[in-house]
């Protein structure tokens, strides 16, 4: 025989309002690579690198990157860097792109000195520039 409980009437006192947030955080998304944006026109532009040099250097990072959140990226060695801290021609170069409305690019650091720059929006990572020699923004400390 099966129980029968009774069902109570609910009459809630007031309505129920919505917990979740406007802004959506990502740093628990995974990172997705766009190329809309990229830069091959540069001293920075991905024309200065040859397809062996990309998939021997950077390829297999940049596959890496994609396996890991946006919290897991960001830290010590993959930051955002605030676009009045590049070097001049580099300010100059994303308003002749038309990115001078942005506040901050991202660097992926590859090695000691090879960087690569990106536009974040969400979880995408617009790819900009190739940054072999870590020029944009040089690093102040030994053997960054």
């Amino acid at each position: 025989m099966r129980n029968k409980r009774a069902r109570q009437n609910r009459n809630p006192e007031s309505e129920k309002i919505p917990t979740s947030h406007s802004i959506v955080s990502t740093q628990n998304k995974r990172l997705v690579w766009k190329v809309a944006r990229i830069d091959d026109n540069s001293p920075w532009g991905w024309n200065q690198i040859t397809c062996p040099d990309f998939l021997r250097n950077i390829w297999d990072k940049m596959r890496n990157f994609e396996t890991m959140t946006w919290g897991e990226i960001l830290g010590r060695n993959h930051h955002a860097i605030a676009v009045n801290n590049l070097i001049k021609p580099a300010q100059n170069r994303l308003e002749q792109l038309g990115h001078d409305d942005q506040a901050e690019l991202v660097s992926f650091r590859l090695s000691n000195t090879e960087r690569i720059w990106a536009i974040r929006s969400g979880e995408n990572a617009f790819l900009l520039w190739w940054d072999p020699n870590h020029e944009i923004c040089p690093s102040h400390l030994r053997h960054t």
